[in-house]
């Protein structure tokens, strides 16, 4: 009797056991997040807006202490996130942009009246409502014009439907990554080595090579072979690159624009005279792409600026290419 008592004890411990094996569900993945130090700026799109954390160092320190703060606190939820973005959801972007590393891409969205973050491939998580109010903050604040951000590539290889580039040196997206995946969205002929401009709304993906969350057009700035420039508002091939003689010495376009400068110091000089595209200019004063242009000497060693079509184009000597002397402000 005892022996029979015991076993009936012994199944039943079993069977508990085993029931809440069944009802208990597996924890997800932590969040991952970058370094503290490596943090520079947090943004959130909803796809018309764009909204981003304050530029003052104090304000902006403050501001992304407290939002990540409040990922951190987030409760880990056993859904998985198998997808690049959620599927059926209208979710809000978070971008945490990152000097020197990749960023990283999160996505805010409500369903079935709870608030949810989720990180591709890494974990789904259930926020406090501080964060979602946070982020409806941001984009209320937001102006309804899109955000735009211009920077310069050289091409690596492309095709009809995508083109990979890497930032110019000086450039900020340089510091998220080397490489950049861009929608080819006008089709362009490209070829290794040419150098574009791309316009866009300022969203870094984490991704690897990096794409970008809105890309709004895509300019041919300068072609390895046969050099096409829109410096005189003409769309045309050009034998050489377009250069200048200044002071005895030959300065070729960079491809590179100075947007923020004071211009308040006086012009050095203006291009009085030109020759054929196809043509190296032979005295001072004369270039191959046109005349009139103004020009300043800049601080550093074998570059000049040159204002065309109320633009500064960034013109340097061989010299300072070959020493990578290139700066752009």
């Amino acid at each position: 009797m005892k022996k029979k008592l015991y076993s009936i004890i012994c199944l039943c411990s079993l069977i508990s056991i085993i029931l809440c094996a069944c009802g208990k569900k597996e924890q997800g993945n932590p969040i991952r997040l970058p370094a503290r130090e490596d943090i520079v700026s947090i943004g959130v799109s909803d796809g018309d807006r764009y909204a981003i954390s304050p530029n003052t160092e104090a304000e902006a320190s403050e501001f992304i202490d407290e939002f990540l703060s409040m990922l951190m606190d987030m409760e880990i939820t056993s859904q998985q996130s198998i997808n690049d973005v959620p599927v059926n959801k209208d979710s809000i972007t978070i971008n945490i942009n990152c000097i020197g590393t990749a960023g990283t891409t999160l996505f805010y969205y409500v369903d079935k009246g709870i608030e949810y973050i989720e990180q591709p491939y890494q974990g789904i998580y259930k926020p406090t409502s501080d964060l979602g109010d946070c982020i409806t903050k941001m984009l209320d604040s937001a102006d309804n014009t899109p955000a735009t951000i211009t920077f310069q590539a050289t091409v690596i290889e492309s095709s009809d439907s995508s083109i990979l580039a890497e930032p110019v040196s000086g450039s900020l997206e340089l510091d998220s990554a080397d490489q950049f995946s861009i929608p080819n969205i006008d089709g362009l002929e490209l070829q290794a080595d040419d150098k574009i401009e791309i316009k866009y709304n300022g969203e870094i993906l984490e991704s690897y090579p990096v794409q970008l969350g809105k890309v709004y057009s895509i300019k041919i700035i300068g072609k390895a072979e046969g050099y096409q420039t829109d410096l005189s508002s003409q769309e045309g091939q050009w034998d050489l690159i377009p250069m200048v003689m200044i002071n005895g010495k030959l300065y070729m376009d960079t491809g590179n624009e100075v947007t923020e400068k004071d211009r308040t110091a006086s012009i050095d000089g203006k291009i009085t005279s030109e020759v054929d595209g196809s043509e190296q200019p032979k005295e001072d004063n004369q270039s191959n792409f046109g005349t009139g242009y103004e020009y300043q000497f800049s601080e550093h060693e074998g570059l000049i600026e040159i204002h065309i079509n109320d633009k500064w184009f960034v013109f340097a000597t061989r010299e300072a290419l070959a020493n990578d002397t290139l700066v752009v402000e």
